[in-house]
């Protein structure tokens, strides 16, 4: 085990408040939560580039807010199945964009996975959603927070629907006297 150093440190009482109030997981005495506090910085300093590490952060980024809407939801008696998937896919998406900084620099075939990823990433996220337009009963705190989009959407999809449908020549139109006009 490492050396342990004893500091001193003078802090302000605004700063002794929010270490109080400060929840970080397994830590409980200012100590610990000062460690707590190192680690998650050290992990931020020495964020390595590969996805693992920078979805670990982003998690560790996101986790207050999720406890907070999770305790906010329980008391107020409602869940969003829809915010709950952004929570669960954000991670992923952002650990995905900030792993490529240093992965695709001037590499034609990383360029093109990391594009490919982020779309099977986001598609899967559009399909989630979508799904939750598909039964009578929203999973969402409003009930009309889905069906209210989905017709700017269909309207798109027909018109992507059209676009790829093939092209029938035209007919030259007659006139009443049997020729082409």
């Amino acid at each position: 085990m490492a050396k342990s150093i004893p500091l001193s440190v003078r802090i302000s009482d605004k700063d002794a408040e929010f270490l109080a109030s400060f929840d970080a997981e397994g830590a409980h005495t200012p100590s610990e939560k000062l460690r707590a506090i190192l680690a998650t910085a050290r992990r931020r300093h020495e964020v390595g580039r590969d996805f693992d590490s920078c979805s670990t952060v982003v998690e560790d980024l996101l986790r207050p807010s999720l406890h907070r809407v999770r305790n906010a939801q329980r008391e107020v008696g409602l869940r969003s199945d829809f915010v709950f998937k952004i929570f669960d896919r954000m991670p992923e998406m952002m650990a995905e964009l900030m792993a490529a900084a240093s992965d695709t620099a001037k590499d034609e075939k990383a360029l093109r996975a990391f594009e490919g990823s982020l779309a099977e990433q986001l598609f899967a996220l559009m399909e989630e959603v979508l799904d939750m337009g598909l039964t009578s009963r929203s999973r969402t705190y409003d009930p009309e927070l889905i069906k209210q989009r989905l017709p700017p959407i269909l309207e798109v999809l027909n018109l992507i629907k059209l676009s790829q449908q093939p092209q029938q020549p035209q007919q030259p139109q007659q006139s009443g006297k049997g020729e082409a006009l």
